[in-house]
């Protein structure tokens, strides 16, 4: 009987994440082991026969949910060996023909994610206008009279800083944006369809999450907004695919609950094993 693997970093980064999800994986009849990427690749093997789809031994049902170990290897020759497991294991999460839980791609590791923070966010733009700052880019500074310069964030990409308005001093380029005042961070989780978040959070912001999330292709991920204090406006902040345990607060218990039931809908019956 088939079991569901885990590819979580269970021994540091994601101890109380995997320790979740073994109980809500119990709790719903569902048999689940935690693997590393070396410890996957050492088990599965991939064919390629001539004129046919790559064929993954044994194809399980997966969950792709840490992006390596944290531990930096110390020597060229580790650090080598490391990367490998991680893109043979990615190399399964890809071909495996049973459902996986935010597949890689061949653009992420993640999804369709970019590994940029800054550009996940700006992609999202059209999915959202107004919960994604506009940005102007500039080779020279060029003052803008109908908007206070402390109002606006810049990136001087010349000295490699941010801040409130540019340095006089310096030549450009620049990136500017609105700057975001008096905002509360505040985290949406979601979890295929589901989204898990405070009761307070407006149902626009949510809509809005599960269709950023959907847009990139991924099945588990986090969602900072920044939701002013005086005018509830949104502001997306950063999109994280990656469930560390130390981005976890109260909702560490519903999510892997979540988790365990969107792998419970897509896996036969038959599969289901203790």
């Amino acid at each position: 009987m088939t079991k569901v693997i885990a590819v979580v970093d269970s021994a540091r980064r994601q101890t109380r994440f995997a320790a979740g999800l073994s109980s809500a994986f119990s709790a719903a009849g569902i048999g689940l082991e935690l693997r590393t990427h070396r410890e996957l690749i050492a088990e599965v093997s991939i064919e390629q026969p001539r004129g046919q789809a790559p064929i993954v031994d044994p194809d399980r049902p997966l969950m792709w949910l840490s992006s390596g170990d944290a531990v930096r290897e110390s020597t060229p020759d580790a650090r080598f060996l490391a990367s490998e497991a991680i893109g043979a294991a990615r190399s399964i999460a890809m071909l495996t023909r049973s459902p996986v839980l935010n597949r890689p791609s061949a653009f992420s590791l993640c999804g369709t994610l970019p590994p940029s923070p800054a550009l996940a966010v700006r992609r999202t733009r059209h999915l959202d206008h107004e919960g994604v700052r506009a940005e102007r880019f500039t080779r020279t500074w060029r003052a803008d009279d109908d908007t206070d310069v402390g109002r606006l964030e810049v990136y001087d990409y010349a000295a490699g800083r941010s801040s409130y308005g540019p340095v006089p001093s310096s030549a450009g380029p620049f990136r500017s944006r609105p700057a975001v005042d008096r905002a509360r961070l505040v985290k949406v989780r979601v979890v295929g369809d589901r989204t898990i978040a405070a009761t307070d959070v407006a149902l626009v912001t949510l809509e809005a999450s599960r269709r950023i999330v959907s847009w990139y292709q991924l099945d588990l991920a986090a969602l900072w907004w920044l939701i002013g204090e005086d005018t509830g406006d949104r502001t997306l902040a950063r999109i994280d695919c990656w469930a560390w345990d130390a981005g976890f607060d109260a909702d560490l218990d519903e999510t892997a609950e979540a988790v365990a039931a969107w792998m419970s809908d897509r896996m036969r019956p038959a599969e289901v094993t203790q």
